[in-house]
């Protein structure tokens, strides 16, 4: 009987290895090992163990491995590289952007983009990567305006990207398709944007007719600074706070929830006594868009527009 195989790294076996990799296909189906695609195997209670972007890392590895041209990780694989968030997009296939006519040795397991010019390049973790505003644009021409948004917004907010690069990349894609999907989120992203919530909530407005609102707006009263506010409607008096929110590299891990309750109360508390109204919503209410905007419109910002089903 085969032995137990607690392997920590990633195991590869080759064609002349045959052998070798029926027992490796045994282990896996024990579940000793988990087969990340054909040839290439992770021990199981590794596998287990690591955070889900060190799986991706072993994946997208594994995918161009088996790459027979030139290939890029691109689209979302790229965004998982870069630390960009992939919002309102789904799927776990590895995206590889290829130079000529061939690609992974398993094409179920990756998705192909071929371009016939060069692409800019980047290296991540010694994986050849699009650059951060090539992927941006990418994504925005593939999974659409709310996925480019909040990449395009944290790649900005993090200094992954200027404007002119993402310029740049919408110049080198030319009129390929998606193109005016791309230039426009180039034009709305905003680095003011903290999270992908709000980035969310920004492009629901702009879906819904809300007036654009001035963002990270720095609030003061007569005992001093106040707080910077998500979003500012000044002509009204009306600030707009998207709650449950993490901050691109702020960690609240060190304070207690209740902690955070209490400052996020007194801070509440100085603004309406300024005269203003905050409204509040959550992640749900931004995605179903309808409840964020029937909060806004409440406070007088906008009008009632049908929410998107999606």
């Amino acid at each position: 009987m085969d032995q137990p195989i607690r392997a920590a790294a990633v195991l590869r076996i080759d064609a002349e290895t045959e052998a070798r990799g029926a027992v490796m296909r045994r282990a896996a189906g024990r579940g000793d090992l988990r087969r990340v695609r054909r040839g290439v195997y992770v021990g199981a209670d590794h596998w287990q163990g690591i955070e889900p972007r060190q799986r991706n890392l072993i994946e997208i590895r594994a995918a161009i491995d088996a790459t027979r041209s030139p290939s890029l990780v691109s689209h979302r694989s790229a965004a998982a590289l870069w630390g960009l968030p992939v919002v309102g997009a789904g799927g776990t296939e590895v995206h590889l952007t290829v130079t000529g006519d061939s690609g992974p040795d398993n094409r179920r397991t990756y998705v192909r983009h071929a371009v016939a010019g060069p692409v800019p390049a980047s290296e991540i973790d010694g994986i050849p990567v699009t650059s951060a505003a090539r992927t941006v644009v990418d994504l925005a021409r593939t999974d659409g305006f709310l996925t480019g948004a909040a990449a395009g917004d944290a790649a900005l907010h993090r200094g992954a990207v200027t404007p002119d690069e993402l310029q740049a990349a919408l110049a080198a894609v030319g009129r390929g398709r998606g193109i005016r999907m791309a230039r426009d989120v180039v034009a709305f992203v905003d680095g003011r944007s903290e999270s992908a919530g709000e980035s969310l909530s920004r492009v629901r407005m702009r879906e819904l007719g809300v007036p654009a609102p001035d963002l990270q707006h720095v609030v003061r009263d007569d005992q001093g600074f106040v707080g910077r506010v998500d979003f500012w409607w000044e002509a009204l008096g009306v600030v707009g706070e998207f709650d449950g929110r993490s901050k691109y590299g702020i960690d609240e891990a060190d304070r207690s929830a209740s902690d955070q309750l209490w400052e996020e109360k007194l801070r509440e508390d100085r603004l309406r006594a300024l005269g203003l109204t905050v409204v509040r919503w959550t992640w749900s209410d931004a995605w179903l868009g309808g409840p964020m905007l029937a909060r806004l419109h409440t406070a007088g910002v906008g009008r009632m527009r049908r929410a998107p089903t999606s």
